[in-house]
């Protein structure tokens, strides 16, 4: 007898594999150049201290001996 081969039965439920993720590295933050900062125009007026007042200490008042 000639052997009949079998069909062969495709997997019905193929076993779903679940999605490797790959290990992508994050990319690293370049710096970026920024505008160049325009130069302060020099009508912009200094934020200059205030004068701190001097306590001047009040003259002591001295007492004259009156002569005698």
């Amino acid at each position: 007898m000639i052997g009949i081969p079998e069909p062969q039965i495709p997997n019905p439920e193929p076993i779903p594999q679940p999605p490797v993720p790959e290990t992508v590295p994050a990319p690293i933050p370049q710096p970026v150049p920024g505008p160049v900062p325009e130069p302060i125009p020099e009508s912009v007026p200094e934020t200059v201290p205030a004068p701190i007042p001097q306590t001047v200490p009040a003259p002591i008042p001295q007492t004259i001996p009156e002569p005698i």
